[in-house]
């Protein structure tokens, strides 16, 4: 399983998530935020070691906030300088990503996140209207359920994720080659992943934050290329705060951030 492009071609993915946020489980999500962003990457050229040159341009970021039941939203095809997100979120389509991508789904000198960095140091809710969207790690996984191995149905392996929202996290991510026919091939995806902060100052009234998620999907591969033609998998974090300064019989309530996310390869 290799990518197989063309110089000259090109192909659009639209990526849209779903993340809720609930600190009482007997009660609806404060925060219900909805993303979608489309991206189209340009195969500019085929380099003699097979690597692939690859331009990327946003070319539409939507987001939808729903919180305790007031909504706001944000799209941009439509030009609103009166729109509470405007001035955080639309530059966001003029950004150009250059980067190089290896037939085994490896993506290195990636350029052109520096704008989306600058800005998020002086907006700090860019970073959280962005959600994964707005680092390097994002563009790094769009291919990594490639093996660096043959593997036939019902072979099994292992790549290296990284959480941005989780302290840049490393954890394990398994893939199974679940079914193939002439139209696709169906990969089953699986994780888990457990992080504990530093202790807190002596003085504080919190213990250590813990955080323990799960992942689990499945993505639909085109035999052709090797490139995702669809995928779709839940994530589930939980988010414990002790505090010490209340009995030790009493607990504290996880907040519990779950997200749904879906991509489509939507043009060639």
């Amino acid at each position: 399983m290799k990518l197989h492009l063309l110089k000259g071609e090109h192909f659009t993915f639209l990526i849209t998530q779903e993340s809720t946020f609930q600190q009482n489980p007997k009660e609806s999500p404060t925060v219900i935020q909805k993303t979608s962003l489309k991206i189209r990457q340009d195969v500019i050229a085929v380099l003699g070691n097979g690597n692939y040159v690859i331009k990327a341009s946003i070319v539409n970021f939507n987001l939808e906030i729903n919180y305790n039941g007031k909504i706001t939203r944000y799209d941009s095809d439509t030009v609103n300088v009166m729109n509470k997100y405007y001035k955080t979120l639309n530059f966001l389509t003029d950004i150009k990503l250059d980067y190089e991508l290896s037939p085994e789904g490896v993506v290195s000198k990636l350029t052109g996140f520096e704008p989306i960095k600058k800005k998020a140091e002086i907006d700090r809710q860019l970073t959280s209207h962005l959600r994964s969207f707005g680092n390097e790690q994002f563009v790094l996984e769009l291919y990594n359920y490639i093996p660096l191995k043959s593997i036939g149905v019902g072979d099994k392996w292992t790549v290296e994720g990284i959480l941005p929202e989780v302290k840049n996290l490393k954890y394990d991510i398994h893939y199974l080659f679940k079914m193939a026919s002439p139209q696709n091939l169906t990969l089953n995806r699986e994780a888990t992943f457990n992080y504990t902060a530093e202790a807190p100052a002596a003085d504080s009234k919190t213990g250590p934050l813990k955080e323990t998620g799960t992942q689990k999907g499945t993505l639909l591969i085109d035999p052709k290329t090797s490139l995702c033609l669809s995928s779709d998998f839940d994530e589930q974090i939980l988010i414990i705060i002790p505090k010490t300064d209340k009995p030790q019989t009493e607990k504290t309530a996880p907040l519990k951030i779950t997200t749904h996310t879906k991509m489509l390869l939507v043009k060639k």
